[in-house]
């Protein structure tokens, strides 16, 4: 045997090794076989979506089966729950994987206006519904301070809750920021009250790029932001089926502008500048970061949303010209990349949204995207959103300056705005989102408006079908 090549020596050994099996080892053995036909014969009710892991019976049992503990800690992990041991993980395995729901969806009605499905009033949620306009909110966050607030699930969650208890939203949209993604993409941020947020190493020229830029395919979106799937979860757990849940990221071009955007310089203003001196370097981190978003999304599906949206924030800044080339093509990419990645994890793709702020002049661009809902600013004629995306379904768009008002003011612009756009495919947002001065009775006045007048609607062209046919 001294004579063999090593290869060969460390080979008989490992085979030694591997003939003196223990009886702690034969009964480790057998546990896992238990579990692989334990899990083999879990069978699931209901769509793949409403289970945290959002995954199918088989994909549990090769999980288990192929990697054994460890392999089904790292499925746990990638819903973004915390484990701390390997006899915990096989606790929660039963928990998640086999007996854990998430309670059945009270309210689709959000789910059918996306599908293009017939509704019997208009849904109504606001962006940025959770927020500091909320006197609940502000004793939370004031006490505990933002950055904690998104990077605890239990308290992003009850944020995420706040105004469905207080308004019946149509949707919860959960509470974080575009900004969690910096880091991911190797700029790290921060955040001080009355201050806008900034990147603490933004980037300058190319050679920053290429210095900081983290490589998108070597991201674990999983380990890197598991706190905010957490949060995604434990939110469908404590909506109780009230509403359904939006994830959202923010879009490539407004993840770029703020990836410049430092104390000193305006990243809107440094981006517009980036792309006509740096136009190369400008793709390589709209590129890598079209790859992070479309990694997020799905792991937020993964988590439990049930539907998502696109935030491009900033598009507005940019010519049609550069808009088509900067922001559009990633825009598209993300639909299309999330949908099949959603497939081929045997999970259903959900419905998505895509807000191009400012971008009027390009509506048609997204007729034939996979985007079922476009969200308007407050710009867009709603009679002209409709000849340019007759198929999809319209999400805005309330002048938020029309807050301020009166109620009665609040109710008539919230009336003719319902008019404008019509009762079917169609969900009721602010053209931009709520401000931290605005009446928190007013928004519900708003609320409260959006449903009477399309409940009416619905009421009349009801009854006006059902007289039609008695004429017939």
């Amino acid at each position: 045997k001294e004579k063999l090549p090593d290869t060969r020596k460390t080979h008989t050994m490992a085979l030694r090794s591997r003939a003196r099996i223990s009886p702690a080892f034969l009964l480790s053995l057998a546990f896992v076989a238990c579990a692989v036909v334990y899990f083999g014969s879990i069978r699931y009710s209901g769509s793949l979506a409403s289970s945290v892991g959002a995954v199918s019976s088989s994909r549990v049992s090769r999980m288990v089966g192929n990697a054994g503990v460890r392999g089904s800690k790292a499925a746990i992990l990638r819903q973004g729950l915390r484990c701390k041991s390997s006899a915990e993980v096989l606790d929660r395995d039963v928990q998640v994987y086999g007996t854990h729901t998430f309670p059945e969806l009270k309210n689709d009605l959000l789910l059918r206006a996306a599908r293009g499905e017939p509704t019997e009033q208009v849904p109504v949620w606001i962006h940025r519904q959770a927020g500091r306009y909320l006197p609940e909110f502000r004793a939370i966050a004031e006490k505990n301070g933002y950055m904690k607030c998104f990077n605890t699930p239990e308290i992003a969650a009850e944020l995420t809750v706040q105004p469905i208890e207080k308004y019946g939203m149509d949707a919860a949209i959960l509470f974080s920021d575009i900004l969690v993604l910096l880091p991911v993409m190797g700029v790290e941020w921060s955040m001080t009250a009355g201050v806008e947020p900034f990147a603490v190493n933004a980037f300058e020229t190319p050679e920053d790029v290429d210095k900081a830029l983290i490589d998108a395919d070597t991201v674990d979106i999983y380990k890197s932001l598991g706190y905010v799937f957490e949060s995604v979860t434990m939110t469908r757990q404590k909506l109780e089926g009230k509403a359904p849940l939006i994830g959202f990221s923010g879009a490539p071009w407004t993840l770029f502008t703020y990836t410049l955007h430092s104390k000193d310089t305006n990243g809107r203003e440094a981006a517009v500048e980036f792309i006509k001196k740096y136009p190369e370097s400008a793709r390589k981190i709209l590129k890598n970061a079209s790859k992070i978003v479309v990694k997020y999304l799905i792991a937020k599906v993964e988590a439990g949303a049930q539907m998502l949206q696109v935030f491009d924030s900033w598009a507005g800044i940019l010519s049609e010209e550069d808009f088509e080339k900067y922001s559009l093509p990633y825009l598209l990419q993300i639909a299309e990349e999330v949908k099949s990645g959603l497939r081929e994890r045997g999970i259903e793709p959900v419905p998505m949204t895509v807000f191009p702020r400012g971008c009027g002049h390009s509506l048609a661009q997204f007729e034939d995207s996979l985007y079922d809902v476009v969200s308007l600013d407050e710009n867009v004629d709603p009679a002209y959103a409709r000849e340019q995306l007759p198929s999809k379904t319209l999400q805005g768009n309330f002048q938020g300056k029309f807050i301020y008002e009166n109620e009665d003011k609040i109710r008539q612009e919230t009336s003719d705005m319902v008019k404008r756009f019509g009762t079917q495919r169609y969900i009721a947002n602010f053209g931009y989102a709520v401000e931290k001065d605005h009446d928190p009775k007013s928004i519900g006045v708003f609320v409260d408006q959006i449903r009477k007048t399309s409940t009416d609607i619905n009421k009349n062209k009801a009854a006006e079908t059902t007289e039609d046919a008695k004429t017939a």
